[in-house]
């Protein structure tokens, strides 16, 4: 009888693999929907005034789809945690 071993530890570069395609194929597909949207917003961007972080994320949100923004962010995020696990651990020569 063969049995089917299926290691989740052995085999999680195929799980992490299968994942991040998914969230990309999700991804591409709301950039896709957000890049063809009407543009109308460039107008409102013009009326908001500029005073803290809270108006400029405001008037950032009033033209560039959030998707972008998202992304923007995780970038952020994973260069900040990369840097970090680089810096805790730096090369033994």
């Amino acid at each position: 009888m063969m049995m089917l071993y299926l290691y989740v530890q052995q085999n999680q570069w195929i799980a992490i693999t299968l994942l991040a395609g998914i969230a990309l194929t999700f991804v591409l597909c709301l950039l896709y929907l957000a890049m063809w949207q009407p543009r109308g917003a460039e107008g409102e961007a013009e009326t908001i005034e500029v005073k803290d972080l809270k108006t400029c994320y405001r008037w950032l949100r009033s033209f560039v789809p959030w998707a972008i923004v998202i992304a923007v962010v995780i970038s952020i995020a994973f260069t900040i945690a990369t840097l970090l696990a680089k810096s805790s651990a730096p090369p033994n020569w």
